[in-house]
């Protein structure tokens, strides 16, 4: 049995986001903004952090920089209990980072430092430690120059054959990252990437078409979100269902895709059936988007499950098929 309910591998950021701007100050001026804050972010840092929150025993396999910025990111990690054991550390490269100025539709834009992001690489005996989970999540393909391609690859096949789980997600995907993720699919069970990003891929707008181009590819479970329209999500058995997202008041949109992730995996360690999965993940993405940042307002699994059954749902822009 394996030691972890889950690993998380790649994209791990460091974000310092304020609220609200929409432009920058003038040159050698100041705009005073309400909020501003630190979080871990990335597609595997963010969910990492997510899961520690809702209750699952878990690990983290990333790089940081020896700086305070990677300080930062192994202090928070620890105070919500994940494992550090696969955290590694860069004294040559800097700490990814990224400043958000968000707007007041809850809208980011970025300035993007990849850092230790893009020299990631998992030795031998790490990648034997990361495989000691049920679930195994990567996140950040396009991101990780030194772990995309075969690398990652080899990660997923012997997840497989181990009998894991394995969820993945990407970052800012465009139609030069397909070749980096093609090779991915037959091995990916959980694929969750926002409509966006998948959309760039497979050369269509439309939710069903682009889930069924990625099954057709490999993918057992194609779950795509589509922000405030919920999530479309196209299941290895049965039939294809739309779920709607809560009725909230947005601060924020940064960290929600990671943090649905964060949601199904939660589920699927607790074995529940992929529609609950998904429900459940809706409604940590909602928590996340009412505050700042990747952690939002999410505390813990108990006040989030209740909140899966009574807050407001939106109404569904008509089913797709």
């Amino acid at each position: 049995m394996p030691t972890y309910d889950f690993s998380a591998v790649g994209f791990l950021v460091l974000d310092v986001l304020g609220r609200y701007a929409e432009d920058l100050p003038p040159p050698g001026g100041a705009t005073f903004i309400d909020e501003i804050t630190m979080t871990v972010a990335g597609t595997a840092g963010a969910t990492a952090m997510d899961c520690a929150i809702l209750g699952l025993n878990g690990q983290i396999a990333a790089r940081i920089g020896r700086d305070a910025m990677g300080d930062f990111l192994a202090a928070d990690m620890a105070r919500v209990g994940l494992n550090l054991d696969l955290l590694q550390r860069d004294a040559t490269v800097q700490t990814s980072c990224s400043m958000l100025p968000i707007r007041p539709n809850g809208v980011r834009s970025a300035f993007f430092v990849p850092g230790t992001s893009a020299t990631f690489l998992p030795t031998a005996a790490e990648v034997d430690q990361i495989l000691d989970a049920r679930i195994i999540h990567l996140g950040g393909t396009g991101f990780l120059d030194a772990f995309d391609g075969a690398p990652s690859v080899e990660l997923l096949k012997r997840a497989k054959a181990l009998g894991r789980n394995t969820v993945f997600d990407l970052i800012q995907a465009n139609a030069e990252t397909v070749a980096k993720v093609l090779p991915l699919l037959p091995h990916i069970d959980y694929f969750i990437p926002s409509i966006h990003e998948a959309a760039a891929m497979a050369g269509d707008t439309d939710p069903a078409a682009v889930a069924r181009w990625f099954k057709a590819r490999g993918v057992k479970n194609a779950i795509l979100t589509l922000e405030g329209d919920g999530v479309y999500v196209d299941p290895a058995d049965g039939a294809p269902f739309h779920l709607p997202s809560h009725q909230i008041d947005v601060v924020d949109t940064t960290g929600c895709g990671d943090s649905f992730t964060a949601g199904i995996i939660v589920g699927l360690a607790k074995g529940w059936p992929l529609r609950d999965c998904a429900r459940f993940a809706n409604t940590v993405a909602a928590h996340v988007a009412l505050g700042l940042g990747s952690q939002g307002r999410l505390t813990a699994f108990d006040d989030t499950r209740a909140a899966m059954d009574s807050w407001p749902l939106r109404e569904l822009q008509g089913e797709l098929v």
